[in-house]
């Protein structure tokens, strides 16, 4: 099959990621390859090493801002030019379209085209995406598909139908599983640094059970960084930096647990699938790691956003085996998750040439 993958033309597939979206778009757009279909991506621009071809749609060279009527800066404009590029783009030799966009103007554009598409929802409801989804399945030849049960649960209200459930996976061979020392090591807590993911209920349980925390992500509000972040490192707590993968992988390499404190829903919760995949167990918050991805042995969520409450269930994941923690991940192994959607890429193309 020819298909052709939508993130947006101004987003970067090159790591390290901003999100976990990325991370799958690479991953899934990979493995098609490798399942013999030929894939390109719409995006500003990805790793060399990839097999996947990018199209790109390029800036204005006159400038897009806008003083007057619909004030704008020169990047937004920017943007705007970029996206609606997709309307002008010849859609007609794939054959299917598979949407992993947040961007509006994508999905007005997609709109119009009559190729038979998959809308990946990759996050949960907001007055925003339910009203650009709600148009674009109403009149685009679209499936929605959630990445877990209650990401389908979520949407189902809003989009009005039953919606299928492809959960997402990794790439195992891109995630080295390590020994870990129990008794030595650090706990170790990576993501988006933001309010909503909550590294400081990390921070609170490290400096109770006096262990070294190291901290990896982007930080996405500088001033919340600034103010509650930063005035709590220390020799004990650090934060690093953004990492990409392998860099990422081997700092799981010296730690004991991973941390999952998200305090807003995770739809699906990648990092958790990549720490258990380096031999890591995990524990956090039901907030941050879906039920799918939940395992008394090895991945421990309560039903709290208490960070006292995670106490003992770091004591008891302690007895938990790099290779259970391993053994565990492998069901979310991307060549599954792909494998489920070269089947539903066969049957809509089926449905809509029958």
């Amino acid at each position: 099959m020819k298909i052709l993958l939508v993130a947006g033309p101004f987003i970067t597939l090159r790591e390290p990621y901003n999100g976990g979206t990325e991370a799958f778009i690479v991953a899934h757009a990979n493995q098609l390859v490798l399942l013999g279909h030929s894939v390109d991506v719409i995006a500003k621009d990805a790793d060399e090493k990839n097999l996947f071809q990018v199209i790109e749609f390029s800036q204005s060279p006159l400038s897009m801002k806008d003083d007057a009527y619909r004030p704008c800066a020169e990047w937004l404009g920017q943007q705007h030019y970029q996206s609606l590029q997709f309307g002008m783009f010849d859609v007609g030799n794939y054959d299917i379209i598979h949407y992993n966009s947040f961007i509006p103007e994508i999905y007005a554009v997609g709109a119009l085209f009559k190729i038979p598409s998959i809308l990946t929802l990759h996050l949960p409801p907001t007055k925003k995406f339910e009203l650009i989804y709600k148009f674009f399945v109403k009149h685009a030849p679209a499936l929605p598909i959630a990445i877990s049960k209650r990401m389908s649960e979520r949407w189902e209200p809003s989009l009005g139908k039953d919606i299928e459930v492809i959960l997402n996976g990794i790439d195992l061979d891109q995630w080295k599983m390590y020994d870990r020392n129990s008794e030595e090591g650090y706990l170790l807590w990576s993501g988006r640094i933001t309010k909503e993911k909550n590294v400081e209920a990390a921070i609170h349980l490290a400096n109770h059970l006096k262990k070294p925390l190291k901290i990896i992500g982007p930080i996405f509000d500088q001033q919340y960084f600034n103010d509650f972040i930063q005035p709590q490192l220390s020799k004990s707590i650090q934060y690093i930096s953004h990492l990409n993968q392998q860099e990422l992988n081997k700092f799981a390499a010296g730690a004991f647990a991973y941390l999952a404190t998200a305090s807003w829903e995770e739809p699906f919760g990648l990092s958790t699938i990549e720490m258990l995949a380096s031999g890591i167990p995990v524990i956090g918050f039901e907030t941050a790691i879906p039920p799918e991805l939940r395992n008394k042995q090895v991945s421990i969520a309560v039903d709290s956003q208490r960070w006292q409450d995670l106490i003992i269930p770091l004591e008891n994941i302690k007895h938990a085996t790099p290779r259970e923690c391993r053994d565990f991940a492998k069901t979310f192994n991307i060549k599954k998750t792909s494998g489920e959607y070269v089947k539903l890429y066969e049957r809509l193309a089926t449905k809509i040439t029958s």
